[in-house]
């Protein structure tokens, strides 16, 4: 589809709303607020200012409280299937199999770094592999307020990898958590329990969630999760104008790992135990009526230890051998040359971040306010296989960041911004971005936009040098397989992002639909090494990979999200997506133009029966793709999930049963690759508030 036809689309989209509201005026229906879906939701995170939906500079989707519920879902990620444009995998890869992939516009791997995940403001993307390890987060779903994510590169806020755009998961305020409340959920493969108590001691408030929760995976593959968890915050008022608010968080477990059917040899089938925590402390100090100061530090460590050892080497590297052309004779003459049966693999990987951000928000004149800041951040890496080392790598990241809101009045208001920051691997990069809303009426606006975002290289792509040394009887050389031998030096990926957006509100309907055209260079690949070798060894296993950068990539397309209040107990929240991605795969990578669905379609619909019963049924639409990376080709997905819940009170308690049929026509959709089965699960939950 072409740009013209996207903006001819948009443009009969808001004609259309005309007519709504003329029609309104024609039938002189008075309209109250409660009509409204809602109150005007404002965000926080695109310009890092407080804005309504309607001033922001980018496409913004919220999913509050209500929707999460609604939705039935235990598994963060699977939210993102109502967001437009989103793909969601899972238990995607083969090497941290049991995480999904969340990407936004395609182009992802398994690991999909393109997208930056914030909790509370706090960085949870990961350095070594990029993209983040959703079942690994040490938050409970019971405790998220809302979550804002922005349909759009936003580096210009929130620095390199704020790529594709930001998700910023907000969790509920201490002061608006007292009391007492359990959720235990029982299922197909699933069960989980968490306890939350919320409390004063004095002036403090303060918030105290544990729990357990444990998943058998898919059906054939080695993915089971067993997670414990404790999180806590609190904020503490020093006096009128300043306070001070506290973050912990730990989780540990243990995760299946490994896939037999992808390899036999080396990673095999095996479990790995996990351990994380993080500690923040965030003093906000009001100024004056227009102004407000915010100093902000944590520390995070995140650990997998998963030393192991390798199957028989010779009987199964003489198969390996033997598929790849070898003459048995030949196969089982070289593999007898191995000293050992077995071999170790150090696979372990620590990876800890400081990380200390200061933020001052004002207003110069009536119509402007500005917010500026900077941060500093240290990240420390310990990957023996990975690095090739034992040594811990440093990687160093300073930012300085601003942006302007200016109304010009009260039909245009324009927002300007724009990042500086110097890391350890690509020196000093901006990242700027500038949009101009104008409102048609007073509650309808057009959105013009552009943006430019980095991708800074992760550690596969910039630093891995992995390889496993085969030891073979003297005087013989020993053997290698390799993995990666990056050379270093990588260019970070580029992107310019132009959008034409536009929002209208009419009470019992909204509409948030933009059209896009994001032009990539540098695309970051990992191409074979041609004629690869290491002095003093023999290759075993191909060529070596190695991160470079590659060609260009256009990706258009249109999408949107409706809102809808088709009765007073009923509510409809649809969404749809066309993405479609240009490029020449000889100078990017293999499948990157199948590597977004070219249509996706989320539609929740929910209804109230009466004040305790209450039902929702969820449809995904995903049209056939081909994931880069582990992926590979997968079919047209139609999944329908169904929710019917019921309150009940005694007492002091109150409390709410529901149940949740996944995937309920049990139609095997498969999802990422074809070793993703997905199948109808159902479970239960219980919830008291006490």
């Amino acid at each position: 589809m072409t740009n013209k036809k996207h903006l001819l689309l948009l443009m009969l989209l808001v004609m259309a709303n005309f007519q709504i509201a003329h029609a309104k005026e024609e039938n002189v229906q008075i309209v109250s607020e409660d009509d409204y879906i809602g109150d005007v939701p404002k965000v926080l995170t695109v310009s890092r200012l407080s804005q309504p939906l309607s001033d922001a500079p980018s496409a913004v989707t919220v999913i509050d409280r209500a929707t999460i519920r609604a939705s039935g879902i235990v598994d963060l990620p699977e939210i993102f299937r109502l967001v437009p444009g989103f793909y969601v995998g899972t238990n995607a890869g083969y090497i941290y199999n049991s995480n999904h992939v969340v990407s936004y516009h395609g182009m992802a791997t398994a690991y999909a770094g393109t997208m930056q995940v914030l909790i509370n403001g706090r960085s949870v993307y990961t350095p070594v592999f990029g993209g983040v390890k959703w079942t690994e987060l040490p938050v409970a779903i019971a405790d998220i307020e809302r979550i804002e994510v922005t349909r759009g590169p936003n580096a210009a806020s929130y620095g390199a990898n704020s790529y594709f755009g930001v998700i910023n998961i907000l969790t509920e305020h201490p002061s608006e958590a007292e009391g007492n409340k359990i959720s235990v959920t029982h299922g197909d493969g699933r069960n989980e329990a968490f306890y939350r108590h919320g409390g004063k001691l004095g002036d403090l408030s303060y918030r105290i969630t544990t729990g357990y929760r444990e998943d058998d995976g898919l059906d054939n593959r080695n993915d089971f999760k067993r997670t414990r968890l404790l999180n806590a915050q609190a904020d503490y008022p020093i006096n009128d104008t300043s306070s001070l608010e506290f973050e912990f968080g730990i989780a540990n477990g243990n995760r299946a790992d490994g896939e037999a059917a992808k390899d036999y040899v080396l990673f095999v089938p095996r479990e790995r135990q996990i351990f994380n925590h993080y500690e923040l402390i965030r003093w906000q100090h009001n100024i004056s009526a227009d102004s407000d100061f915010k100093l902000q530090a944590y520390h995070s460590f995140d650990r997998s230890n998963d030393n192991f050892t390798s199957t028989n080497l010779r009987a199964n590297a003489a198969k390996l051998f033997i598929e790849n052309g070898f003459l048995p004779a030949v196969a089982n003459a070289f593999v007898a040359t191995f000293l050992n049966d077995q071999v170790s693999i150090n696979n372990d990987i620590d990876t800890e971040r400081f990380d200390i951000e200061a933020q001052h928000t004002f207003s110069p004149a009536s119509n402007l306010r500005v917010v500026w800041g900077g941060s500093t951040r240290l990240d420390n890496t310990y990957a023996p296989y990975w690095l090739g080392t034992k040594a811990t790598d440093r990687f160093n990241l300073q930012r300085l960041f601003g942006h302007v809101e200016w109304r010009i009045n009260d039909k245009l208001l324009m927002n300007v911004g724009s990042m500086v920051e110097h890391n350890s691997f690509t020196g000093t990069d901006i990242s700027p971005r500038a949009s101009i809303n104008f409102k048609i009426t007073p509650n309808q606006t057009i959105r013009l936009g552009v943006s430019s975002a980095l991708r800074t290289p992760n550690y596969v792509e910039e630093k891995f040098n992995a390889k496993v040394i085969i030891p073979r009887v003297a005087p013989l050389p020993a053997g290698v397989a390799y993995t990666f031998q990056d050379a270093g030096n990588v260019n970070p990926e580029k992107i310019v992002s132009r959008e034409i957006g536009y929002l209208g509100d009419f009470g019992q309907f909204s509409l948030d639909a933009k059209i896009f055209n994001d032009e990539i260079s540098d695309f970051i690949s990992t191409p074979r090494i041609p004629n690869f070798v290491t002095p003093g060894f023999t290759n075993l296993a191909g060529r070596a990979r190695s991160g470079e950068n590659g060609g260009d990539v256009l990706v258009n397309g249109f999408e949107t999200q409706a809102k809808w209040r088709l009765t007073k107990d009923t509510n409809l929240l649809l969404n749809y997506a066309y993405v479609d991605i240009t490029a020449n795969e000889d100078d990017t990578t293999s499948n990157i133009n199948q590597s977004a669905p070219r249509h996706t379609i989320s539609a929740l619909l929910t209804h109230r029966f009466d004040s305790n019963w209450d039902a929702s049924l969820a449809y995904y639409q995903t049209s056939k793709t081909t994931q880069l990376g582990d992926g590979n080709p997968v079919d047209l997905i139609r999944k329908c999930d169904i929710r019917v819940a019921r309150k009940f009170s005694s007492g002091n308690w109150n409390g709410e049963v529901s149940g949740v049929v996944e995937n309920l026509f049990d139609s095997h959709d498969q999802e990422f690759a074809d070793y993703n089965t997905l199948k109808r699960r159902a479970r239960i939950n219980l919830r008291l508030d006490f």
